[in-house]
């Protein structure tokens, strides 16, 4: 009886051996799988960071782009005017000096 006492002890302790090394077994897949998806997350996330980081310099240089194409229009049509009104007042001024003149 002693033997099959110490048998049961035997084969008790060598499946709890077996039973911790599943479990370690299990934990270390566990903890790798975990690297894997927290690796997978962050390059998704750079990812995205990266594409609206291009996406708002894009808009930024599509916005600059209109404002200087704004300024551009503004500038001719001031110019315009200007020289619209420089022609009227060199008219007068010719009119002026001709009839000093006569």
């Amino acid at each position: 009886m002693a033997q099959e006492t110490i048998d049961a002890i035997r084969k008790a302790e060598a499946a709890a051996e077996a039973a911790e090394k599943a479990a370690m077994k299990e934990a270390e897949e566990i903890v790798a799988q975990a690297r894997d998806q927290a690796e997978k997350l962050k390059e998704d996330m750079t990812r995205r960071a990266t594409e609206a980081a291009s996406q708002r310099e894009e808009d930024a240089w599509n916005q600059s782009e209109a404002m200087m194409q704004a300024a551009i229009r503004e500038e001719a049509s001031q110019l315009e005017a200007l020289r619209s009104q420089a022609a009227g007042r060199q008219e007068q001024a010719v009119k002026l000096i001709l009839s000093e003149l006569l």
